[in-house]
């Protein structure tokens, strides 16, 4: 079979599991690092929190149930690469011999799981009991930091897949729209890293991560 992919055509038998192993990681992905994000978010302080805001949270985020947690978020992580490599193998099948756009898809998923791991404040938060205030903030804020600039990685990632998929058909094509869209915000969003207009583009990836699962 071609590899254009349409309402009600069939998929090629040897790339189903590849279809299905993608699609799921990208789910599990989803569960494995929002749930425990969303369960800590209520004790997170904003951006530009203050130093005993921010040493507060370090405290607070110390229990054996927060370390789960963060174990369950790095997990999830890497089961979002699964999703990253797996659809960046599918774009590039389809993109034919010279698939460039799919290997920048692929290296950006890989800087952005570097700076996301980078982007957690863990060290901090083992030495949150005796912490200066100062490298208590200055670590948070590192940690956000880099996580703005993980938005940057996500961006170029989606508008790669986006790009692919609108003029391949791998995906029905509104996917590959939406991708791109949600791609340039996501860049975008770096220059005002310290607003919440961030939360927009990054919910609007996030629907297009979980509709894209669906579709394989």
């Amino acid at each position: 079979s071609d590899n254009t992919h349409t309402r009600g055509s069939p998929v090629d038998s040897r790339l189903r599991p590849l279809h299905q192993v993608t699609g799921s990681a990208g789910l599990a992905s989803m569960l494995l690092i929002f749930v425990p994000a969303i369960a800590r978010s209520g004790l997170e302080p904003s951006f530009g929190g203050s130093s005993a805001d921010v040493v507060e949270f370090l405290k607070s985020i110390q229990s054996p149930l927060d370390n789960l947690g963060s174990f369950i978020m790095t997990v999830g992580l890497i089961a979002f690469l699964w999703f990253i490599i797996g659809l960046s193998v599918l774009l590039a099948k389809a993109e034919g011999d010279l698939p460039w756009r799919s290997a920048i898809a692929a290296a950006s998923g890989l800087l952005l799981l570097a700076l996301a791991l980078a982007a957690n404040t863990e060290a901090a938060a083992f030495r949150a009991a005796d912490i200066d205030p100062q490298i208590a903030r200055y670590a948070f804020d590192e940690g956000n930091l880099s996580f703005a600039n993980g938005w940057v990685a996500l961006g170029s990632f989606a508008l790669c897949a986006g790009w692919v998929v609108t003029s391949t058909r791998t995906l029905p094509r509104w996917l590959g729209w939406w991708a791109i869209a949600s791609g340039i915000g996501m860049a975008l969003s770096r220059a005002i890293w310290t607003s919440e207009l961030w939360l927009l583009p990054y919910a609007a990836f996030w629907l297009w991560v979980a509709s894209s699962c669906i579709v394989l």
